[in-house]
């Protein structure tokens, strides 16, 4: 068997940059599976952050060609996450069975009256006004909340440099100004505005967007890490048109990347959902200076016949390959994935968006055993 002839760092760094590496990069977001893996329920894994912790080394112990860690259990972990979440969560254990997956809950928190607030007080504010109301907790315990998450954040990080890993983000910077209306108005709602209110929305999606570049500014320079975690999703091709995303999601994203391109900083830009439809787009953005991460929605093999060359593309093995299918079929996916980039042609391999917590055992086994068996470049 080969051995690694790069760190995981400088693995990485080339694979972004689009340079040939040693192998291809093994970066699965592993998250409640690890809990399922080591033999613990999910009340114990979101609850308990040392046996998380302790889960999540299990997994590697058991695949070390893991060698780049995409995880954010940080701002889910029942005890900060019910209060500074992403939005309402329902925890295994509290409201829901004990080995359940948790839950985030949608529901219009955000009204169309905060829109003058956010404009007033701006994003940063506005958003623990939201945070207030999503976990129905007083600002003092959402701040506390959020303290606590930087301090399991480190924690992470630090754990993951002891086994050698790379990190495949910093920090998770929420994500681009559309999604985030989204979330807090509810899909259907913010739908609505962008047919009823759009010029509103035209003031307002810069602010956040001026916001979440500030902050991944800042949190890069805290932590020394320089790429950050970008969600987009519901300005997909798959749920608003080509006229819609023209005005209300391309030119903020593209800023986004632009900006912190001129900073350095690397947006791995987490894109669930359909994108077939507005994969061109991305040939406009930076060439090398960002990550398109896709969950299995895509079709990841004609994002590479049209990005090929320009960025790197973090993906994709599916859902449902862990799941249902056969420990066979998903090698042959991961075989035909793995194959289709040549060296130098930035491929992360990985499952498409989180590996499922109810994933086949020796299923999981051979989307690790297929990096020696495909990914081997040296």
């Amino acid at each position: 068997m080969a051995r690694d002839a790069m760190t995981a760092e400088e693995r990485l760094v080339a694979t972004i940059e689009l340079k040939p590496v040693d192998r291809v990069v093994c970066a699965p977001i592993i998250e409640q599976y690890a809990g399922q893996f080591a033999g613990i329920t999910n009340k114990e894994y979101m609850w308990d952050w040392e046996k998380a912790m302790d889960a999540t080394e299990k997994v590697w112990q058991a695949f070390p060609v893991w060698d780049s860690n995409a995880y954010m259990l940080h701002g889910r972990y029942a005890p900060v996450g019910q209060k500074c979440g992403p939005g309402r969560l329902r925890m295994p254990g509290t409201e829901l069975d004990d080995n359940a997956q948790y839950q985030i809950i949608e529901y219009e928190a955000m009204t169309r009256d905060d829109y003058a607030i956010l404009k007033d007080k701006g994003f940063m504010e506005y958003r623990l006004v939201f945070l207030e109301r999503a976990h129905q907790a007083s600002r003092e315990e959402v701040t506390a909340a959020q303290k606590e998450m930087a301090k399991l954040r480190q924690d992470e990080i630090e754990r993951t440099l002891r086994r050698g890993q790379s990190l495949t983000w910093g920090a998770i910077m929420g994500v681009v100004p559309f999604d985030n209306f989204s979330m807090m108005r509810s899909i259907d709602k913010f739908y609505k505005d962008m047919f009823q209110i759009g010029d509103q929305l035209d003031e307002l999606l810069p602010i956040v967007n001026n916001a979440t570049i500030a902050g991944c500014e800042a949190v890069t320079k805290m932590l020394g890490i320089n790429r950050v975690f970008v969600g987009a999703v519901r300005g997909a091709g798959q749920f608003i048109s080509k006229k819609h995303f023209d005005r209300f999601v391309g030119p903020y994203m593209k800023t986004l990347v632009e900006k912190l391109a001129e900073k350095d900083i690397v947006p791995i830009l987490h894109c669930d959902a359909d994108w077939t439809k507005n994969l061109e787009f991305f040939l406009e953005l930076p060439k090398g200076k960002f990550v398109l991460e896709l969950d299995g929605a895509t079709d990841i093999f004609k994002a590479y016949d049209i990005l090929k060359g320009h960025c790197c593309i973090k993906g994709d093995v599916p859902a449902a390959l862990f799941t249902v299918a056969s420990a066979s079929e998903l090698d042959e996916y991961a075989k035909k994935l793995i194959g289709t980039f040549k060296n130098g042609e930035g491929l992360m391999y990985s499952s498409g968006c989180n590996l499922p917590m109810n994933a086949r055992h020796e299923n999981v086994k051979a989307f690790f055993d297929a990096v020696e068996k495909y990914g081997r470049y040296n």
